[in-house]
């Protein structure tokens, strides 16, 4: 088979481990980040594609992360999925690297479908609590 690109999408959830030296009114101690990434492999075929991209996660999950405002390891769990898309020519500026699709019923709002994808949207209270993940 001949070499193409594929973007490769990969799920990670990402928690603020060890007690927080300190609280705020916007510490949420359940907190946890669910994060999706795309990333661009060059493989021969989709099942290539899903084994580079889960060493690329493997990768990702071993780096070292960073301790939060409140004293926590940031770490980040491989949820072992991945999700390859076939490019239909070399990457570029306004080069598609990613799309999935799926069925939904015509009477699933577009609100709905929105909000189930890409989640609500945040707060000026969420993007407080977001605060748990940045760089102490």
């Amino acid at each position: 088979m001949p070499w193409a690109w594929y973007g490769v999408k990969t799920l990670y959830r990402i928690a603020a481990r060890g007690r927080a030296v300190r609280k705020d009114p916007d510490f949420d101690p359940d907190a946890t980040l669910v994060e999706e990434r795309v990333v661009l492999v060059r493989a021969r075929s989709f099942d290539e594609a899903t084994d580079r991209g889960e060493k690329e996660a493997r990768s990702y999950v071993s780096s070292p992360r960073w301790v939060t405002p409140y004293g926590q390891r940031v770490t980040a769990t491989f949820l072992g999925v991945c999700n390859a898309f076939v490019l239909s020519g070399e990457p570029g500026a306004g080069q598609e690297v990613y799309s999935r699709t799926e069925l939904v019923g015509s009477r699933v709002s577009d609100d709905a479908v929105v909000s189930r994808l890409l989640g609500r949207e945040e707060t000026p209270r969420d993007r407080r609590r977001r605060r748990k993940f940045d760089v102490g």
